[in-house]
């Protein structure tokens, strides 16, 4: 299916990083205002009320006039919960036929994307208040309890950690959640793995502290960014060849990191080796509390930047459908279309991982079979590829004839299709996420691979029954005539 001409479909970028962003999003139609809404796990639950049952059409929230803090100190929830929003920010078109076009797009912009450093300013907004010393205070700004069984409040969920790598020296920025202790204390987990945790474990190997730059409240591209499987190149430097232009940065004045210019609210500390306190529960990705309370690192809140009137963006994972789904299956999906790709799998016609199974946990592969085996090379490459390999639990492949981002079309052909006795791989002791429910002693998980595509041989010799459709003639002739039947995405 055609994809939809850029040039007359899309907005092209916003300026002025989040503030920008939110200025087409009201324009899209796609913002709600809230006013009055608590901190204490009010501004949690309304978003997961809105968003649960919203079939990606929930709106972002604006929470403001927050009860004890002063009126402009405002919370964002609810950036990607449609993919009008995530083509806004990726700067794609705001039309799709399919939700895999999104990711084809993507795909596409990245593949043919040449990265671009950030450039140094000497001011910009985030310099507008400063705060040192005694005056460092977290709470300062409306921080949420998020879930009702949260212990504690944290202000960094939807946010990008800065770190640098003591070696190579460059910058990754990774969303990991910092949990409020007092006013100039916070956590950062890390998951083993991550680039940010990484860098952590060769400075504390040494014996050195590790200077953090947490923002939290920044431009939607650079979260979404920072919440993706990337290889080892800034987070900045994607950013800017996405835009065509370098992000504008200023230097931190503790870390001495390119901050962002336009960005809402930054922390900067550091966190030192042997230096722990108890982190959580919190309300997880998976839909369950994590049961993996532990002592964890902290950081030493040194400065704290901000805005006039600045915005802290909020994620609060809930039971699925949250609004973290499209963010992290759009971003993972992307990155399994390069791995296969890149591994020579040839007619890759789409990806998606279903936002009920959060992140790479439901991820189905759409092809056009070509050879014996072509199926089964697709599935053992998405399951265990960066971008699907961690805590993913099903695979599927699918034919060309099956749409991958429509449930209904997947579970059709795994029903009709599907061979239990010959048709089911297994990957043991894979990457996996304590997060999730099941996980096994070691952090390991278990995956299932389904091999839902009509069996080669009978597909090469047409003995597979004709499937009842409308041909694709007709449906492009019946959209040409009603076309207000059939509105695009």
């Amino acid at each position: 299916m055609a994809l939809l001409d850029s040039a007359t479909e899309s907005r092209g970028w916003y300026q002025d990083g989040l503030r920008g962003w939110l200025d087409q999003v009201r324009q899209m139609g796609e913002l709600l205002d809230v006013k009055g809404a608590h901190w204490d796990a009010e501004m949690g639950s309304l978003t997961q009320m809105l968003t649960e049952n919203s079939h990606n059409s929930a709106p972002a929230i604006l929470f403001d006039e927050v009860p004890g803090y002063s009126k402009g100190f405002r919370t964002l929830y609810g950036h990607f919960s449609t993919i009008k929003r995530v083509a806004l920010t990726l700067g794609l078109p705001l039309q799709n036929d399919r939700k895999v076009d999104i990711v084809q797009r993507y795909h596409a912009r990245m593949q043919n994307m040449k990265t671009i450093p950030p450039r140094f300013v000497k001011d910009g907004p985030i310099l507008q208040n400063v705060l040192e010393g005694d005056k460092v205070d977290v709470l300062k700004f409306p921080v949420p309890r998020h879930h009702e069984k949260d212990t504690s409040r944290y202000i960094g969920t939807a946010c990008c950690v800065m770190t640098q790598d003591p070696d190579a020296g460059w910058f990754n920025l990774g969303a990991y959640r910092s949990q409020v202790y007092d006013r100039n204390t916070v956590g950062c987990q890390i998951t083993e793995g991550k680039h940010g945790r990484i860098h952590r474990d060769k400075y504390f190997e040494r014996g050195q502290p590790m200077k953090v730059a947490i923002v939290c409240g920044q431009d939607p591209l650079l979260f979404m960014l920072a919440s993706s499987p990337l290889p080892e190149i800034s987070e900045l430097d994607i950013a800017g060849g996405l835009r065509g232009e370098p992000i504008d940065v200023v230097r931190g004045p503790y870390t001495g990191f390119p901050i962002p210019a336009s960005a809402e609210i930054v922390i900067e500390g550091e966190t030192v080796p042997g230096q722990v306190r108890p982190e959580g529960p919190f309300g997880e990705w998976m839909g369950y509390y994590s049961d993996d309370t532990q002592p964890r690192p902290y950081v030493n809140v040194k400065t704290i930047l901000y805005r006039n009137d600045p915005i802290l963006c909020c994620a609060p994972q809930h039971k699925p459908v949250d609004e973290t789904g499209l963010l992290k299956g759009i971003a993972g999906a992307a990155e399994i279309w390069r791995a296969l790709e890149a591994s020579g799998v040839p007619e890759v016609l789409g990806v998606w991982n279903h936002e009920a199974g959060p992140a790479t946990r439901f991820t189905v592969v759409q092809i056009n079979q070509r050879y014996p085996g072509h199926a089964r090379q697709a599935l053992h490459i998405a399951a265990a590829c960066q971008g699907g390999a961690y805590a993913g639990k099903w695979t599927i492949v699918v034919d060309d004839d099956i749409d991958a981002g429509e449930l209904d079309q997947v579970l059709w052909a795994m029903c009709t299709r599907f061979d239990p006795n010959v048709d089911i791989d297994l990957i043991q002791k894979a990457w996996a996420s304590k997060r999730d429910p099941l996980f096994l002693p070691g952090n390991f998980n278990n995956r299932i691979l389904i091999d839902a595509c009509i069996p080669y041989d009978m597909k090469l010799k047409k003995t597979f029954p004709v499937v009842v459709d409308v041909s694709g003639d007709m449906r492009a002739k019946l959209r040409a005539k009603f076309p207000h039947v059939f509105p695009p995405m």
